[in-house]
């Protein structure tokens, strides 16, 4: 009886002979957060929100295509963009914690390359179990793991292991950072966020300061720093009459780093809702549309990762948790790929005022390497 195997970390895989691997022009990260973005985006409702991290996914993704060859290495790498998501020191401190953690969980009949394994311990620092998945206990190491990394945030990714399943890559994301400047808790008030469900009452903080801030194609745009600076949230809200739905097919390379070299320091009245969300998404039809389709199939071709195959992918699936609050933001993902083995212009005005108070869009991204968006979100209902 053939096995199906279950890779869980982003991607999936499979075995085929198919062209040659060329090389390709390395792009960049930025790149491949956007158009992740975008594509999720597409795939759900536009009363839905949508929260992902893209690092994420783009970690659990490369490590999936070191393991592929020829034609499907291709798709992978188009995919991301050109470029691959190693480990990397996040700048991980006392005050900001942010850590990216990767793991490659084996069945115990299965069997793997070593050079494989060795390259992402080596490349993805990741941690590597052989365990019996036909045991239920499988399943709770396997979720044990995500919430220790994920400090609780994410506790269920795997609900269960058929007995066909044989490898599971996962990557966890934990970031947790007060705001350079926190909101004066005396200041939230309740008021009215209008959704596209219908209205709904919020917490709604406040803060007038100096802080960076731009209109681009009638967005405004302002840049909300955590300690220590080397991170910020960028809250994006398009001009009143026009949904986040609009923008978003918007958002490229160029229109992003455009807006955000518009930044400047103004005086800014800003008000934005505190929140906490949770969102699942399984993946495979956002990787499909962004070209990664032979993994699925039985043409595929991952025999960097095993001689045992073909292998194909499954199932690819995200969990996002984030909260705002006066203080700061927590936030944490898990990505997990299951695989089976088968036969804005300037404003003139001195003070600009920006009331959060209809559906907008967030990113969290890394200010010293502009290539890591870590979180990007669309809130339209709260």
């Amino acid at each position: 009886m053939k096995k199906t195997i279950l890779i869980s970390a982003l991607v999936g895989l499979a075995t085929a002979c198919g062209p040659k691997y060329v090389q390709p022009t390395e792009g960049s990260q930025t790149g491949f957060a956007l158009s992740f973005f975008r594509n999720v985006n597409a795939t759900v409702s536009a009363d839905e929100n949508v929260i992902v991290s893209p690092y994420s996914a783009g970690v659990a993704l490369s490590m999936l295509a070191e393991g592929a060859e020829g034609g499907t290495r291709a798709e992978f790498d188009k995919a991301l963009n050109g470029s691959l998501f190693k480990a990397v020191d996040l700048g991980s401190n006392d005050t900001v914690a942010v850590k990216s953690s990767n793991s490659l969980w084996l069945d115990d009949d299965f069997s793997v390359r070593n050079r494989y394994v060795s390259l992402l311990q080596k490349d993805f620092d990741a941690f590597v179990d052989v365990l019996n998945f036909a045991d239920p206990a499988t399943v709770q190491a396997i979720n044990n793991w995500c919430s220790e990394h994920t400090e609780g945030k994410i506790n269920d990714i795997i609900d269960r292991l058929s007995p066909d399943m044989v490898m599971i890559l996962a990557n966890a994301l934990y970031f947790n950072a007060p705001w350079e400047n926190s909101f004066d808790e005396d200041a939230t008030v309740e008021d009215t966020f209008h959704g596209r469900a219908g209205e709904a009452k919020v917490q709604m903080m406040a803060r007038r300061a100096k802080m960076k801030y731009a209109e681009y194609e009638g967005c405004q745009m302002v840049e909300l720093p955590y300690a220590g600076g080397r991170y910020a949230m960028y809250v994006v809200l398009p001009p009143q009459g026009m949904n986040a739905d609009s923008v978003i097919p918007y958002i490229g390379e160029t229109a992003f780093e455009t807006a955000m070299g518009m930044l400047s320091e103004r005086e800014v009245i800003l008000r934005m809702p505190k929140f906490r969300l949770e969102a699942s998404l399984v993946l495979n039809k956002t990787l499909q549309n962004m070209g990664i389709k032979t993994a699925f199939t039985s043409a595929a071709d991952f025999k960097g990762i095993s001689e045992m195959g073909p292998l194909v992918l499954d199932q690819m699936k995200q969990k996002c948790f984030i909260e705002v609050s006066e203080k700061g933001t927590e936030a944490a993902a898990v990505t997990v790929a299951q695989v089976r083995l088968t036969s804005v212009a300037p404003d003139r005005k001195p003070v600009a005022v920006m009331t959060v108070d209809r559906p907008y869009l967030f990113f969290i991204a890394d200010k010293e390497n502009s290539d890591n968006i870590l979180f990007a979100g669309k809130i339209v209902n709260l």
